[in-house]
């Protein structure tokens, strides 16, 4: 229950896929989510509205750890749904990585998150089923915004 890892194969090529998972504005529109930041490099911090539903305005950040072209993308942040009253200041953020990989048929992605057991200690179990569930959602989300037609020839 420390690592969430999900592996899909996307039908598109490993550039397209990278372009989706790290331009900020193709990211929001599979994500669920809006921003007025305008890059992902390493070292920003790049903060983001939720624009799912029943979570419209959520606010969450992502602190991007490591970018290596149509390798690796990754981020720190404090996962999960943040309850009411809930004071996460100095709770240690989980890592996300993407890795990308050429596959027969287009590229093959991996999602892990990792850290659930740094969390604080109400937020462990918690967390790691609602991102368990999340990341099978984006992936899916991923794939469907690449397989339109318009955003495939992109």
């Amino acid at each position: 229950m420390n690592r969430i890892e999900r592996n899909t194969l996307i039908r598109a090529p490993r550039s397209r896929v990278w372009r989706a998972l790290t331009g900020v504005s193709e990211f929001c529109q599979w994500f669920g989510a809006r921003t007025t930041d305008t890059a992902f490099q390493p070292g920003a911090r790049v903060r983001f509205f939720s624009t799912h539903e029943g979570y419209e305005n959520v606010e969450f950040f992502v602190d991007v750890a490591e970018m290596v072209p149509e390798q690796r993308f990754s981020w720190r942040w404090h996962p999960g749904v943040k309850l009411p009253g809930e004071d996460l200041t100095g709770e240690p953020p989980t890592l996300v990585e993407f890795a990308l990989e050429d596959a027969e048929g287009g590229t093959l992605i991996t999602v892990t998150e990792s850290g659930f057991e740094r969390l604080f200690a109400d937020r462990p179990s918690r967390i790691f089923k609602q991102n368990e569930g999340g990341w099978e959602h984006q992936m899916a989300s991923l794939g469907r915004y690449l397989s339109e037609p318009a955003q495939a020839a992109r």
